[in-house]
């Protein structure tokens, strides 16, 4: 009996004792392998961090621009962004770069391929940093970041996967490293739930209200782009994402373009979802087929997919449309140019308003631009006083954003009609 007592009283004793030892021996190997990762991220660094002038997110792809002081043009080879965990995770991404007075001026090449925030693991931390060669050094130089722009952190969510969602917090931070402090940009992901007004897709349905766009004897623009929409949101909830509606049949009598920028508009209910991908439905009356509009310095493999799935899966051909802004077939960037800038400049003079800060760069769509934030260079600001000010024109968080004609609604009308749900699973499988 005695036995008994002191197996009772020993046992847990020594397993107290081997889950404290555990325990130490974990804490001690896990503060060696923070060390061993801070050493890796920071002790090669340039003492000076890069300027950060924009830094924002387009679809899943997190993008920087910025400035590099004192590197001389001919000591100058190239250079990437890198994205790291400071263990076994390293990943880089092209850059464009030029030399203005006397400095290297970078940005990211493709705005929606990038560094992909859907790549990154749930628990974990990552850094981002600028990777540079020089002439002179047989090694890389390495930079972190420090905020030198207007724009606040962010947060993103990732697309739902399984009926799992990652958060990403990206943030300016400081690390102590051998007595000195380092800015640089960090990427803390943990598993989350979407927030309720957090959406992974927004389906915008062209026109509405009094707005009927394109006709075709009884049928209507307004309405056959409703009615996709409604099949497409169902087909992607379908394949388990989380998405919303620009209209529906509870709002759709009260769109006008006008509204587009008010509180309950077509582009404010957009923006606000914080989604990764939108689709705005239309059908032309132009030219017969299928027409895909894109923004500018964009891949062009999402474009692709929903082009060529519209052609393969439907009677629906390619866009018949040969116009200069056609950039592939089935795939359009239609810009602003030295016409239309003149001519929205005269428009807003005339009007005694100052006119818009409008680029080569600039998407004359505005589904298209004013829904990707400083990405798409969106403008809508509130100085033409017909329209309501865009409160997401300045954002840095930018929805990827897709134009989809499919098809025209004269001569393809019998198409759209009769083949409702091969275009529907066409667009759907497309994501």
């Amino acid at each position: 009996m005695k036995r008994i007592w002191k197996l009772i009283i020993v046992v847990p004793i020594v397993l107290g004792i081997i889950v404290a030892v555990g325990i130490t021996l974990k804490n001690q190997t896990d503060k060696l392998n923070e060390k061993n990762k801070i050493e890796n991220l920071f002790g090669k660094l340039s003492s000076k961090p890069i300027e950060i002038t924009k830094f924002y997110t387009y679809g899943t792809s997190l993008n920087v621009e910025g400035t590099i002081d004192s590197i001389s043009k001919d000591n100058f080879e190239g250079l990437k962004l890198v994205i790291r965990d400071g263990e076994n995770y390293e990943k880089t991404c092209n850059l464009d770069y030029d030399f203005e007075e006397g400095k290297v001026v970078f940005s990211t090449r493709e705005i929606n391929n990038s560094i992909n925030l859907e790549d990154l693991q749930a628990g974990k931390k990552y850094y981002l940093q600028l990777r540079v060669k020089t002439n002179n050094s047989k090694d890389f130089k390495y930079y972190t970041f420090k905020n030198s722009s207007e724009y606040k952190n962010i947060e993103y969510y990732s697309l739902t996967k399984d009926g799992k969602n990652n958060k990403v917090d990206v943030k300016f931070e400081k690390q102590n490293y051998n007595g000195k402090d380092y800015n640089y940009l960090g990427l803390t992901v943990k598993e989350t739930k979407l927030p309720k007004e957090v959406y992974d897709i927004v389906i915008d349905c062209g026109h509405g209200g009094t707005d009927k766009g394109n006709t075709s004897g009884e049928y209507n623009e307004r309405d056959l782009t409703l009615d996709y929409g409604k099949a497409l949101k169902t087909a992607l909830e379908e394949k388990g994402y989380k998405v919303k509606l620009s209209r529906d049949d509870s709002n759709t009598e009260n769109m006008t373009e006008l509204k587009a920028y008010d509180e309950d508009g077509r582009i404010t209910i957009c923006c606000k979802t914080k989604a990764k991908y939108m689709l705005s439905l239309h059908n032309t009356d132009d030219y017969s087929g299928v027409e895909v509009y894109v923004p500018n310095n964009v891949n062009l493999d999402f474009a692709n997919k929903i082009a060529t799935n519209l052609y393969n899966m439907t009677s629906l051909e390619l866009s018949t449309n040969k116009s200069d802004y056609k950039v592939k077939e089935g795939i359009y960037q239609k810009n602003f140019n030295k016409d239309s800038i003149t001519t929205n400049n005269k428009t807003m003079t005339d009007k005694g308003l100052e006119p818009y800060n409008l680029t080569y760069d600039t998407p004359r769509i505005y589904t298209i631009r004013e829904v990707g934030g400083i990405a798409t260079n969106a403008y809508m600001d509130g100085r033409n006083t017909l329209y309501s000010p865009n409160k997401y024109y300045k954002s840095n968080q930018g929805i990827e954003s897709y134009q989809v004609c499919i098809g025209n609604i004269k001569s393809d009308l019998d198409v759209l009609l009769n083949e409702k749900e091969q275009i529907v699973k066409a667009l759907a499988d497309a994501f």
